[in-house]
């Protein structure tokens, strides 16, 4: 009887032992390096387009790891990505609450607020970019301040602002295109074509906005053969989010019909 008890014990404690190995198999989070690859797999996804997949890589490590700025940060660009901007905007906040010097956050969540409007709130959170010292691309967080600013109203900051950002990098294209729209408003029609041309000498491939831009200048000065061009131009990038603007330019301009195949692109 003895026996047979220190037997069925044995096999009870080997019972549990196995659960629990179990247990620890079935729990990802206690895997080593489990939480970087689910983060790299939703960088990957991101960067390739595929949202859905970026979200559930970046969900299955925030179970594992809530306190991660970085992470939240991810999440909060799939979100803006998806066009879900107010769940992005809780993403960027938890990120920055976490950690109140992930600058990445704030520059993304001034962007947001640039895009709802919210013109004080994206000036607040890029202010506070271009103050940290150790955020490499103080460039940029100047350039997002003086776009904030010059869609405010406020060209006196705004020209300051894309200035200082021209100073630091003087190679980098957005802010010359920034300025060529901010001189285009204040009427000095010299300077915006200048700093437009520039931004399209810097970035010849890829970037619409500024030949938009350009167009509108030459079409202020009845220079519609250049304004056609640079309409043209613009129109010959993949996905330019200025494209039903262009298309109605072209037809403003009486510009020469574009070919067929131009047309349904």
């Amino acid at each position: 009887m003895m026996r047979k008890m220190k037997t069925l014990m044995a096999l009870g404690l080997g019972l549990v032992a196995l659960l629990g190995c179990a247990k620890f198999r079935d729990n990802p989070c206690r895997q080593a390096g489990y939480v970087d690859a689910m983060k790299n797999k939703a960088e990957a996804y991101y960067q390739a387009g595929e949202m859905i997949e970026a979200l559930k890589a970046a969900k299955a490590a925030e179970a594992c790891n809530p306190k991660d700025p970085e992470l939240f940060y991810w999440i909060g660009l799939i979100h803006y990505r998806q066009g879900r901007l107010y769940d992005a905007i809780e993403y960027f906040r938890k990120s920055i609450s976490i950690d109140r010097n992930y600058m990445e956050s704030r520059m993304a969540l001034g962007l947001v607020y640039l895009e709802l409007g919210r013109h004080d709130e994206a000036i607040e959170q890029f202010e506070l970019v271009t103050k940290y010292y150790l955020f490499e691309r103080p460039f940029e967080a100047y350039n997002n301040l003086g776009y904030a600013y010059l869609k405010k109203g406020d060209y006196a900051r705004a020209e300051a602002a894309l200035n200082q950002a021209r100073r630091i990098n003087p190679n980098y294209c957005p802010t010359y295109c920034n300025l060529g729209e901010l001189y285009s408003q204040l009427g000095r029609s010299s300077e915006a074509i200048r700093n437009l041309q520039r931004a399209i000498e810097l970035c010849p491939q890829g970037y619409a906005r500024p030949h938009f831009l350009l167009a509108l200048e030459y079409g202020k000065l009845n220079n519609y053969p250049r304004a056609c061009q640079e309409l043209r131009r613009a129109r010959q990038v993949e996905n330019a989010p200025e494209r039903e603007q262009i298309d109605d330019y072209l037809r403003l301009y009486n510009c020469p019909a574009l070919t067929r195949g131009a047309q349904n692109r």
